[in-house]
């Protein structure tokens, strides 16, 4: 069961009455008459805990009224009225009010005071008070219905921060959409969609700074990436973390097909995204995977990475022109001797010895933390923007370079 985070405004409809009784009706088709959505939406999901949230001014007293009525101690209601007239609610009247709230509702209820979000501290202050009253890992639910309307998206920061911080699963965010009431029914919104559209965004940009495709997984598996996908997608990446690639990308192409086919959710808006990031699979040669791989590791500022697998698809390659096995370990020393003998005796094209030397000594200086003894490389070792650049040229040009 989830806890209810739901916002307590101040009306603009009626001093006297607050917020009008409404019937809001529900995707499922049950409707509920209420004047305050938070209570049709906590029964409606039967959460077990209300974290009640409002302002000094708020309509403390009509909430009252409108739940508890005759059960509230009268001198604690005319108390009450009088601290929202004057703005002045305070911590101990509501905590003084709080066992006829749980009773009536019937579950734990916990009145808050927050500040009027104005400003960014404020803001800040809100986020830290949902943080201390909820436990890690905790389900909410949010309702966005009422109070300023600025509030509503500050809810959609809070749920977005209580995943991060306190690892709370925001379940769902709701909103009474008064000004959409047709034939005398509300009806009731579901925003969480909006708080997965940040979650993915989040993610991919993990993702595009660490290469972890895995960070994807649970958001893939919600919108309807089959299992068996998702733990192939998990498996492929820890292929790929040893520099198996040949493995990691038999692993993946069943995922990339499978991205063929529409998801659900959010993740239908980040699918394209999703593919460029595993675009490499695709290749029919190694050297060519190595390379794209290389690529989107300079890209995320991985100079080390690019390097490493630019070598490795520059070597590759040659092992694979010369008719031998790129995987056998033998073979790749013999054609990389080779290589290097055929470079000092003059037999390759200038481009390609530039290429095979700066990928070779920046790969090597950058493992052992050593500068290049050829002055120019250990020159771009000193800039790292214009080394950058260099690698970039360097790995565009290997492109179905000519042998």
């Amino acid at each position: 069961m989830a806890t209810l985070i739901s916002f307590l405004g101040k009306s603009q409809l009626d001093n006297r009455q607050g917020y009008r009784t409404v019937r809001y009706r529900f995707a499922d088709g049950r409707e509920y008459d209420t004047s305050y959505f938070g209570l049709a939406l906590a029964d409606c999901l039967q959460v077990r805990r209300v974290l009640l949230l409002g302002t000094p001014s708020s309509m403390w007293d009509l909430l009252v009224e409108s739940t508890v009525g005759d059960d509230a101690d009268e001198a604690l209601r005319l108390e009450l009225m009088d601290a929202v007239r004057s703005g002045s609610v305070g911590e101990s009247l509501l905590q003084a009010l709080q066992p006829a709230l749980e009773a009536k509702l019937g579950r734990p209820v916990l009145p808050l005071l927050i500040p009027y979000g104005t400003g960014f501290e404020d803001q800040q202050a809100l986020l830290r008070l949902l943080a201390d009253r909820l436990d890690r890992g905790e389900r909410a639910v949010l309702d966005v219905t009422h109070g300023f309307r600025h509030l509503a998206m500050l809810g959609l920061t809070a749920a977005q921060y209580l995943s991060q911080a306190r690892s709370v699963v925001v379940e769902g965010i709701y909103y009474g959409a008064l000004e959409m009431t047709a034939d005398g029914l509300t009806p009731v919104i579901e925003l969480t969609g909006l708080a997965h559209v940040q979650e993915w965004a989040e993610a991919l940009a993990v993702v595009e700074a660490s290469g972890d495709v895995t960070r994807l997984a649970p958001l893939l598996e919600r919108d309807g990436l089959a299992p068996e996908y998702v733990k192939a997608l998990k498996m492929g990446w820890q292929y790929l973390s040893v520099m198996n690639v040949v493995d990691a990308a038999r692993t993946l192409r069943p995922v990339m097909r499978a991205l063929d086919q529409p998801l659900k959710g959010a993740a239908q808006l980040y699918q394209d995204q999703l593919r460029r990031q595993l675009r490499w699979v695709q290749a029919d040669a190694l050297h060519e995977q190595l390379r794209l791989l290389a690529q989107q590791a300079l890209r995320r500022g991985d100079l080390l990475r690019a390097a490493l697998l630019g070598l490795e698809s520059f070597v590759t390659r040659e092992v694979a022109a010369a008719g031998g096995n790129p995987l056998d370990y033998q073979a790749r020393e013999r054609a990389a001797e080779k290589f290097k003998q055929e470079l000092r005796e003059g037999e390759h094209p200038d481009w390609k010895r530039r290429a095979y030397w700066l990928l070779n000594n920046v790969r090597n200086a950058l493992a052992h933390a050593a500068r290049p003894t050829y002055p120019p490389h250990a020159q771009l070792m000193q800039n790292p923007e214009r080394l950058g650049r260099e690698l970039e040229a360097t790995l565009n040009r290997l492109t179905n370079a000519p042998g």
